[in-house]
């Protein structure tokens, strides 16, 4: 009987090399959109997600977007959880279709109100003299996010922060804040709502299984309570949090 891991990626299997002992090698596993080296294994993390994925069912559970996920360099073969569960992608890498029949029902109500923060937050951004750039996260023509990034310090994100909860109408939803990421993402939205779905799925196709979550952020705390056993790196938000 194998169990079922359902694990972030991002600085969870892996990470940017600016966040890597200068020492120690680096193995490639994901390149950015520009074809250039991005993220990367030590090499005892690739040990360790290479005897995972021969004992156990691991599902990746990310913020990533579908093109940004097959980036990475890792055989996957039970599907996975993108966009913050806005996507969950079948064994073949297709987008599911009952779920995405019911996201895109979710997200319709969002789409202009989206687009406003998307402009909203940029405005804000260079008002304040930021350096930002910005994107709405989109599946087929759905958007399901809106997303920010800093070109400059991550205390730039920090008072984006700040000037969207003064100013900007964000009834309806939630902010993730991870290193030089900024989401807003409408409540309907959620990794553990797509975890749920998947468990659900996992059992009638396999049984009861036992269970384990992993992640870095306190956002992956919620889906990773779906589990019967949690885990994270030593150096996290999730960490930081339970040292407090």
């Amino acid at each position: 009987m194998k169990p079922i891991l359902l694990t972030d990626l991002d600085d969870t299997l892996f990470q940017t090399a600016r966040k890597m002992s200068p020492a120690e090698p680096k193995l490639l596993v994901a390149k950015g959109a520009d074809g250039q080296a991005l993220s990367f294994f030590y090499p005892w993390q690739q040990a360790f997600i290479d005897w995972a994925l021969q004992q156990m069912i691991v599902i990746p559970v990310t913020a990533r977007g579908i093109e940004s996920f097959k980036r990475v360099q890792i055989p996957f073969s039970y599907g996975a959880v993108c966009l913050h569960g806005g996507v969950i992608l079948t064994p073949q890498g297709q987008i599911d279709p009952q779920w995405q029949t019911q996201t895109q029902a979710l997200l319709d109500p969002y789409q202009a109100r989206l687009s406003q923060l998307l402009a909203q937050g940029l405005a804000l951004g260079v008002e304040a003299g930021l350096s930002l750039r910005a994107w709405l996260e989109e599946v087929e023509t759905t958007a399901v996010y809106v997303v920010f990034k800093t070109k400059a310090q991550v205390a730039e994100l920090h008072q984006l922060r700040q000037l969207l909860l003064k100013q900007a109408d964000l009834a309806g939803f939630y902010l993730h804040q991870n290193d030089n990421n900024l989401a807003l993402i409408p409540s309907p939205i959620s990794k553990a709502k797509a975890v749920a779905e998947l468990i659900q799925r996992c059992q009638a196709l396999y049984g009861r299984r036992p269970l384990f979550g992993m992640g870095d952020s306190l956002s992956d705390f919620e889906f990773m309570q779906h589990c019967d056993f949690l885990a994270f790196p030593a150096k996290s938000q999730l960490a930081e949090q339970w040292h407090e």
